[in-house]
């Protein structure tokens, strides 16, 4: 059904930020938001994002490294949407939808991350997000599922 459809347009990016990836489980604490932005505003999000990627990597890491926070999971999804995702070919909305999505050890550390964020250079912008795109938001998320 999705053969058409433009990969350029859809992608995933897994960031990694350190080390092996840790495995996660129903006991950590979860953090997401997803959003609908205007294609106009996706090349303003993207830079957004990639910026606070690389705030990431500087600061985060997927194993215990000193000096640096550890994370169990960091990624942004990036999608057009789509007018009827049953039938791509009715085309898209305008809209991207982003997810961006974290996994942190305990409720412990998600307030060190969010502690931390306070130094970001460009962490009032990301806040500007959510008042401008109203996402839906998971803050101090539970795992309910995992294969």
């Amino acid at each position: 059904m999705y053969a058409n459809v433009d990969i350029k347009n859809v992608y995933l990016s897994h960031i990694k930020i350190g080390g092996n990836k840790m495995s996660f489980g129903k006991e950590n604490v979860t953090f997401e938001f997803t959003m609908r932005v205007p294609d106009s505003d996706a090349a303003y999000v993207d830079d957004l994002i990639a910026s606070h990627a690389s705030w990431m990597k500087e600061t985060h890491s997927l194993v215990e490294e000193e000096g640096k926070l550890q994370t169990l999971e960091y990624y942004v999804t990036k999608a057009s949407e789509y007018n009827d995702m049953m039938d791509p070919s009715k085309g898209t909305t305008g809209n991207v939808i982003y997810s961006l999505n974290e996994v942190h050890k305990d409720s412990e550390h998600m307030g060190k991350h969010v502690e931390l964020g306070q130094s970001w250079e460009r962490i009032n912008e990301f806040f500007e997000l959510f008042s401008k795109y109203d996402p839906l938001v998971v803050m101090g998320g539970s795992i309910t599922a995992k294969l």
